[in-house]
């Protein structure tokens, strides 16, 4: 029998501390996970005070005193969700966080940027925002938790690098007909682009760049079956200013070309 969960999305944000920057002593009514990316700093709660810096992270706890100070030098840039739940506290106990043991390490430092992008982007929806966020929500803490209790955390997991290619798919989903630089991607989803190359391979066993490439090719076999659309027309549609260059990749991918390819499907 499934163990059941429940956990109410709060908010989350991201911060880019001024040197010294200091918030508390203070209290607040609900849990909150902290992803340090940048800096350093100190976290007080429970009468203890944590030195933290990139790559770490702390919990703030529900009706319970802390405070937490960036470094002078080094301030912290850090991102955070915060939640409610009657069951946080069991989920919590899985990967040995309390008030007595507030912090943790996680690996890669930038593993929250994209889920952090996922929860801003489902809250411009005009519909069902609160139902995505949500279950947002329960698939980050799902995969936080498989994250702190793997063996092995110097790499990426493997569900945290889904997230990545999942997020440079959705953009080229969005943006295949306009030029696509692979390294603007990269940039964008906040990885190298080798590293997202090399995550697009194991994922997709194919790169970015092929990737594109197919999704083109795809959206323009689906383009063919109208007849009002020329193969220049076509070419366009799918990001291609030169036909010639178009009908050269489209054989490259489907084997013959275009104007061979509308024939058979009349």
């Amino acid at each position: 029998m499934c163990e059941r969960y429940e956990l109410i999305y709060y908010y989350h944000g991201k911060q880019y501390c001024v040197p010294g920057y200091n918030w508390g002593p203070g209290v607040k009514d609900h849990y909150k996970i902290l992803f340090i990316h940048e800096g350093k700093g100190s976290y007080q709660i429970n009468g203890c005070t944590y030195a933290l810096k990139k790559g770490q992270g702390f919990m703030v706890f529900p009706d319970t005193i802390c405070q937490m100070t960036a470094d002078e030098h080094e301030p912290w840039v850090y991102s955070w969700i915060a939640f409610q739940g009657t069951s946080v506290d069991r989920l919590l106990a899985q990967v040995n966080l309390s008030k007595s043991s507030p912090h943790f390490q996680f690996a890669p430092a930038g593993w929250f940027d994209p889920w952090l992008d996922q929860f801003t982007d489902a809250q411009v929806l005009e519909k069902n925002s609160g139902l995505i966020v949500h279950s947002l929500l329960y698939r980050l803490i799902a995969e936080w938790i498989d994250m702190l209790t793997a063996p092995n955390q110097t790499g990426y997991l493997p569900k945290a690098k889904e997230v990545y290619v999942s997020k440079a798919i959705e953009y080229i989903k969005m943006n295949y007909y306009n030029k696509v630089s692979i390294s603007e991607l990269a940039k964008l989803i906040g990885i190298e682009r080798i590293y997202l190359s090399s995550l697009f391979k194991e994922v997709e066993q194919l790169s970015p760049q092929m990737y594109l490439l197919h999704y083109r090719m795809d959206k323009a076999c689906d383009l063919m079956n109208n007849q009002q659309l020329s193969i220049s027309d076509i070419s366009h549609s799918v990001g291609y200013t030169d036909p010639l260059l178009f009908s050269k990749m489209f054989k490259k991918v489907k084997g013959i070309s275009p104007s061979h390819y509308r024939k058979k499907i009349v």
